[in-house]
């Protein structure tokens, strides 16, 4: 016990020492105290740099900036890699634009019944060129032009819903650098046009919600929501949905019966007049209003011939609907980022500041809904190997679908920082960067990131490469083709035959008067097994006799047969 009171042998002896030694000790507290703020105040001026940073950058240009970098140089990417129209649509899209202009019987009839036109009409300045329309580049620039307008849109309506820049330039980031929408804008598939039109329609509706009174912002969202209505059919029920916020609008703001009335009808009538002229149009061209559903062309009749070979899983099941999409859309969006999105409207639906937040989620979740009851309904058909049984053909198809719901993704994550990035801007910033670099490493560290890309590569959505192509580019030397273009028998803009060239079955009378004289217009002869041109030719003996008379077979395989004229 003795050995526990003892005293230290540095104590003070005298009066003096003590005071000298209390005087030392608050000396070291003193010091160590500076020292300790000298680094918290270091620390706090890195904090304050990067905030000003962050505060002073203008993010709307660094979107638009990184948007163009981003568009031209994958769009050079995928130009070298060959893959701009990997897909057998990709062409399609660039013909039907292509025969307006330089068909054997140019017009706007060549526009067709099936496919919506507004894509289509976008790609005409630049099909109009040879060497934009054989390499897909009149297509690029439609799509690229329209990742850009999306980039600074969704960068718009992320700032008016999150009222922070930065949080606005994280959502045009999300979109901006995701892998599957930059190679989908390199390309003339369309899915691009109809998310420029449904950023901007959606803009200018949520800007209407949150602003009673502004009629002009309404008439804004009905002229985009019109352009949406002729890009794709997504757009139909795009309209449909605002139409429904309008009427539940109303009656939650418990305003009149005929405030109803004049809304409703000042937004349905543009927005709706784009369904209206496709009804039109197809009674006008083809006879029949339902064209677009009913023909043999229709995207119908392709689901009913899956239905035939029982393979469309999702068809009258609403839960593998839903998770065929639901997995399609992360594929798109990335595994991590598709969560955080759903996390971020938990949030957002919670986010008392938001007046209006269960009607923009509503139209915000247009796109998914749509996807879900056109694979329950059979409309559609998505494959996706997660998915998809091991005995079906094909395993890969269609999965671009889910790319429609990446601006969706884009918007809801920054709804998870809104707290932090009040009071921690570069604490905030770290974290974000980390979750991209997260999600940039599960993309890639698969053998094909891009699903797209890989669709339109190996998947059922690819092109046809067949020999014969390269042996008609060799030997093909002038006069008209006959040829099935919708069983896509062989590529035409990878050989070196006129568009003005070719009879396929929207060149009237050309097409039908070949089924009966062959030799009546055509130099060459193309068919593959089981196409029309097979049917009505070479299965009918009157037509086969002619055929062997006037013309030579001078390529033969186990799909494809091509005849030459004699003579020519």
């Amino acid at each position: 016990m003795k050995k526990f009171f003892t005293f230290s042998d540095k104590r003070p002896r005298t009066i003096n020492q003590a005071v000298n030694m209390v005087k030392k000790r608050k000396q070291n507290h003193f010091f160590g105290l500076e020292k300790k703020l000298s680094r918290n105040a270091f620390v706090k001026k890195i904090l304050s740099f990067f905030s000003n940073l962050i505060s002073k950058i203008s993010w709307e240009k660094a979107t638009l900036i990184l948007s163009i970098i981003l568009s031209v140089s994958s769009t050079i990417f995928f130009y070298q890699t060959k893959d701009i129209i990997a897909y057998g649509d990709a062409e399609s899209h660039l013909n039907i634009a292509k025969r307006v202009i330089h068909g054997l019987t140019p017009g706007a009839a060549q526009l067709g019944g099936v496919w919506l036109p507004l894509p289509h009409i976008l790609m005409i300045p630049f099909v109009y060129f040879d060497f934009l329309w054989r390499t897909g580049l009149a297509g690029s620039i439609v799509s690229g032009v329209s990742y850009i307008l999306s980039a600074l849109l969704i960068f718009k309506l992320s700032k008016m819903l999150t009222k922070n820049s930065f949080l606005a330039f994280v959502s045009s980031f999300i979109f901006m650098s995701n892998p599957n929408v930059l190679y989908m804008q390199s390309t003339p598939m369309t899915e691009l046009v109809l998310i420029v039109f449904f950023v901007l329609n959606t803009y200018f509706f949520i800007k209407f919600l949150k602003k009673e009174g502004d009629i002009v912002s309404l008439m804004l969202a009905a002229f985009f929501g019109f352009c949406c209505t002729l890009s794709r059919y997504d757009g139909w029920f795009l309209v449909l949905t605002e139409a429904f916020v309008i009427v539940v609008y109303t009656f939650i703001n418990k305003r009149p019966l005929k405030k109803l009335d004049g809304r409703l009808i000042l937004y349905s009538t543009p927005a709706f007049y784009g369904i209206l002229l496709w009804f039109i149009w197809n009674f006008l061209i083809f006879n029949d209003p339902f064209y677009f559903n009913k023909s043999e062309f229709s995207a119908r009749s392709q689901q009913l011939a899956w239905m035939a070979r029982n393979e469309l899983p999702a068809a009258g099941n609403f839960t593998l609907a839903f998770l065929y999409y639901l997995v399609t859309s992360a594929a798109n969006s990335g595994s991590l980022f598709f969560g955080l999105a759903i996390l971020g409207l938990i949030y957002f639906l919670y986010d008392k500041e938001e007046k209006q937040r269960n009607l923009i989620s509503l139209i915000l979740a247009a796109p998914f809904v749509f996807y879900v009851m056109s694979l329950y309904m059979g409309q559609s058909v998505i494959f996706i190997p997660l998915l998809t049984p091991n005995t079906f053909e094909w395993r890969l198809f269609n999965v671009r679908y889910g790319i429609m719901m990446l601006p969706v993704v884009a918007l809801l994550i920054p709804f998870l920082f809104k707290e932090i990035v009040k009071k921690a801007k570069f604490l905030s910033l770290v974290i974000i960067f980390f979750l991209f670099s997260l999600q940039f490493f599960l993309f890639f560290r698969d053998k094909s990131p891009i699903i797209t890309l890989t669709d339109g590569v190996v998947g059922l959505s690819s092109a046809k490469k067949v020999d014969a192509q390269d042996w008609l580019k060799e030997n093909y030397d002038h006069g008209l083709i006959l040829i099935d273009d919708y069983a896509r028998t062989m590529s035409i803009i990878r050989t070196n035959i006129k568009m003005e060239n070719v009879i396929y079955v929207g060149t009237k009378p050309y097409w039908e008067e070949s089924f009966k004289e062959p030799e009546k217009y055509a130099t060459w002869i193309i068919m593959q097994k089981g196409d029309q041109v097979w049917k009505n030719i070479l299965e009918n003996k009157e037509t086969e006799a002619r055929l062997y008379k006037y013309f030579n077979k001078v390529y033969t395989s186990e799909e494809i047969l091509i005849f030459r004229r004699m003579g020519d």
